[in-house]
């Protein structure tokens, strides 16, 4: 099988996939707490995610980006975490590097929700500057709608530091996930308020920005889901229906050309 990794392409080879018209997806995600069952390195999915879409589209997966803005959960010891500004030059350095190489099809795989608000500028001035569109896809985001975790969980709420990271990486990646080791878990309340994630609270039915922590809605395992709802099943469904929809993603954003008006 040809590779699709380009750390174990030549630049003969990237050269040639470029010739073809082989799109660029560009991973990341990040390394954060996901509870004590867990290893902190959700960037693994990501990566793993975008290699097999690219078994199938026949796309070159650049190296994944491990880290990203992760700064409510910095004081779990082994979170790294970039500041807005860092994450964008890197990103942007990295997508301009392709550009100039040639790629016409560039695609961001992100795994980590905190990564959208920056990415999301980064891709503005890719446009406006450079004049090309970049997509910004996220595996989960895509994978699992409103009707599919209802289907995966049913009433059971799911929620970082559980699901659905404790089942992807127990299909993934079996032996770095012991069940055994989860603590406690649940969403504490702030202060009176419902947290609405970490950059805000409700407050009568609206809801407040507020800059949270983990620590401020989580007890101290970092979960706020049930780890025991963690099976190598959903995990499977997840995992495949996520390549499905991004195989299939990038095939349609192949079939357009994303070159827009500059300026």
């Amino acid at each position: 099988m040809d590779p699709v990794r380009s750390a174990e392409m030549t630049w003969r080879q990237v050269e040639a996939a470029v010739g073809r018209g082989a799109a660029a997806i560009f991973p990341m995600a990040s390394t954060e707490e996901h509870g004590p069952h867990v290893p902190m390195g959700d960037f693994l999915a990501t990566e793993e995610i975008a290699v097999r879409v690219a078994r199938r589209t026949g796309d070159v997966v650049f190296p994944c980006l491990p880290f990203g803005y992760s700064e409510y959960f910095r004081r779990y010891p082994g979170t790294l975490t970039l500041q807005d500004d860092t994450l964008f030059r890197v990103v942007e350095d990295v997508v301009n590097c392709l550009i100039d190489h040639g790629f016409v099809h560039i695609v961001l795989f992100n795994g980590h929700k905190g990564n959208g608000p920056t990415l999301g500028h980064l891709i503005r001035k890719i446009r406006r500057c450079r004049g090309l569109l970049i997509p910004i896809v996220s595996p989960l985001g895509l994978a699992l709608t409103p009707d599919v975790t209802q289907e995966l969980y049913g009433q059971a709420k799911i929620g970082h530091g559980g699901e659905p990271m404790g089942s992807i990486m127990m299909y993934l990646f079996p032996d770095l996930v012991d069940l055994g080791l989860a603590e406690e878990w649940m969403v504490k309340d702030f202060h009176g308020l419902q947290p609405s994630g970490f950059s805000g609270v409700v407050f009568e039915g609206g809801e407040v920005g507020l800059a949270l922590d983990m620590e401020d809605m989580a007890p101290p395992s970092g979960s706020l889901s049930d780890p025991r709802l963690a099976t190598t099943e959903r995990g499977k469904q997840i995992v495949q229906r996520a390549v499905d929809l991004l195989a299939r993603f990038m095939q349609w954003f192949k079939g357009i050309d994303p070159h827009v008006k500059a300026g």
